[in-house]
C-alpha cells in the first residue's frame, strides 16, 4: 500500500515517465526496504536480544560489552562519511552491495569467533558495512522524488528496520534458548547468511537510477573535485547543517541506550524472560513500520523543524516512562508509542538534507551530518557501560536518554535560526 502511494505520488508530479514506472518504482522501493532490512534490521537492532546472551557466553564485564558496541558504532562512523564519498565517485549500487558482504560476512565470523579481540573486530568491520549499505540507499530516495515527497519516500526505505525487529523479535530468543549457552553464536551466523542473501539480490536488482528516468539532477559523473572542499563549504554556507549534526547526534545517543540495552534492562532490571522481551520487541518492530512513512509525511506537511521537535519530545517522554514505571502495563505502552516514532528521525534527516543542499550533495551531506549520529551512538555505549560497572543502574541510563533527547528536542526548535540570535531578538 505504501508503494502503491509513493508511486501515485512520483506519477502526479511527473518526475520519471510513465512508460516502466510501475516496475521501476516497485523495485527500487522493495530491493531499499531489503538493504534496510540488512544493514540495520537484521546488522544493528539484533543487537538488543544477542549482546546480553553473548555477554554472558564470553564473560564479558558491563564495560567490555559496551567497548565491543562502541567500537562497532565507530566503524559505521568511520565510513559515515566515506560512504557518501565512494557512492558519488563510484555508483551507490556498487558501494550498497559490497557493503552488505562485508556486514554479512562480518556477522557471520563473529558468530565463529572467541576471546575479546576477535569479536571486536568482526563487529567494527560489520559497523563499517551498515553505515556503507543504510547512507546511499537513504540518499537514493532524494534522487528519485521531489522536495514535497522526501520525507515519505525516506520513510518507506526506513521502514525496513521495522521488519528486522520484528523477524529479531521472533526469532532471536528461541535461537538464544538453545542449550549450551551458544545460541548467540547460532544467532549471528544464521543472520549473516540472511545480509549476504540480500547483498546477491542487491547486485542484480539494484540500479543508481531508472533507465527511462528523465530526472536531471541525478550526478552521472563521479565528483572529481576535492569532497572535504565540498563539505567544509557545505556547513559554512548551510549554518542549519551544523544544527542538524547537534540534533542528529541526541538521536545518536537517546535511542542507542533504548535499543542496545532493551533486552538487557528488561531480563536484568525487571525480571522478563527473554521470550517474552524478544515479544515485546517485535510489537515494538511492528509499531514501527509506519513510523518513518507517518512522520516524514508529517515533516512533509508541517515542515521539518516542528517534525523533529514532536518526535523528540514523545522519544524522552517515553523513555521516562519506560525507566520508572512500576506497571508492567505502561512499560509496554511507552515501548510501543516509541516504536510509533523509533525511526522518523532518519528520514526527516535524511529528507531535510536533500531540502537544504539539493539532490547532488544530499548524499555528502547526510553522510556529514550522520557522523555526528555516529558519534552519539558510539558514546552512549561506553558511557551505559561504565555507568552500570559503577554501580548504576540501567533505569539511571534511561534518564540520561530521556535528558538528551529531550535538548535534541531544543535544538530543533532553533533549527533555521541560532539561538542566542532568537533569544536577543
Amino acid at each position: 500500500m505504501l508503494i502503491v502511494l509513493l508511486q501515485k505520488s512520483i506519477k502526479k508530479d511527473k518526475i520519471i515517465s510513465p512508460k516502466g514506472i510501475d516496475l521501476t518504482v516497485i523495485m527500487f522501493t522493495f530491493t531499499g526496504i531489503l538493504v534496510v532490512l540488512g544493514s540495520l534490521g537484521f546488522g544493528r537492532f539484533s543487537m538488543a536480544l544477542i549482546l546480553p546472551s553473548m555477554q554472558k557466553g564470553l564473560g564479558f564485564t558491563h564495560s567490555q560489552m559496551g567497548f565491543i558496541v562502541t567500537v562497532a558504532f565507530l566503524g559505521y562512523l568511520s565510513f559515515s562519511l566515506g560512504s557518501g564519498i565512494a557512492a558519488a565517485r563510484w555508483g551507490a549500487s556498487k558501494i550498497i552491495t559490497c557493503s552488505l558482504f562485508l556486514t554479512g560476512f562480518s556477522m557471520l565470523l563473529t558468530g565463529l569467533g572467541s576471546g575479546f579481540l576477535w569479536p571486536l573486530i568482526w563487529l567494527a568491520l560489520a559497523g563499517v558495512g551498515m553505515a556503507g549499505a543504510n547512507i546511499p540507499i537513504m540518499a537514493m530516495a532524494v534522487a528519485w522524488v521531489p522536495t514535497e515527497r522526501r520525507g515519505l519516500a525516506s520513510g518507506l526505505l526506513v521502514s525496513g528496520s521495522g521488519f528486522g525487529l520484528i523477524i529479531n523479535g521472533f526469532l532471536l530468543p528461541r535461537l538464544l534458548s538453545a542449550p549450551g549457552g551458544q545460541g548467540w553464536r547460532t544467532a549471528w551466523i544464521w543472520l549473516g547468511i540472511a545480509v549476504i542473501i540480500i547483498g546477491i539480490w542487491t547486485y542484480f536488482k539494484l540500479k543508481d537510477r531508472p533507465s527511462n528516468s528523465s530526472i536531471t539532477q541525478v550526478p552521472t559523473n563521479p565528483i572529481t573535485e576535492s569532497i572535504w572542499k565540498k563539505i567544509f563549504m557545505i556547513f559554512k554556507e548551510k549554518p542549519v547543517l551544523r544544527r542538524l549534526a547537534v540534533i542528529y547526534f541526541a538521536f545518536g545517543f537517546s535511542y542507542v541506550i533504548f535499543t542496545t540495552f532493551f533486552g538487557a534492562y528488561l531480563t536484568g532490571t525487571r525480571g522478563w524472560s527473554t521470550v517474552n522481551a524478544g515479544r515485546l520487541w517485535s510489537w515494538v518492530g511492528i509499531f514501527s513500520m509506519p513510523s518513518g512513512f507517518v512522520w516524514g509525511w508529517v515533516s512533509d506537511r508541517i515542515g521539518r523543524r516542528w517534525g523533529l521537535f514532536t518526535v523528540y519530545v514523545i522519544h524522552g517522554s517515553c523513555l521516562i516512562a519506560f525507566a520508572t514505571s512500576p506497571w508492567e502495563e505502561v512499560i509496554v505502552i511507552a515501548a510501543l508509542i516509541y516504536g510509533l516514532s523509533i525511526f522518523s528521525v532518519p528520514a526527516i534527516m535524511n529528507a531535510t538534507c536533500g531540502d537544504e543542499v539539493g539532490t547532488q550533495l544530499a548524499p555528502t551531506a547526510f553522510g556529514a551530518v550522520t557522523v555526528a549520529f555516529g558519534l552519539g551512538q558510539m558514546a552512549a555505549p561506553a558511557v551505559a557501560g561504565a555507568m552500570l560497572d559503577m554501580g548504576w543502574g540501567m533505569v539511571q541510563n534511561l534518564w540520561l536518554s530521556a535528558l538528551i533527547a529531550f535538548l535534541g528536542a531544543l535544538v530543533a526548535v532553533f533549527l533555521h535560526q541560532p539561538i542566542f540570535k532568537r533569544i536577543t531578538n
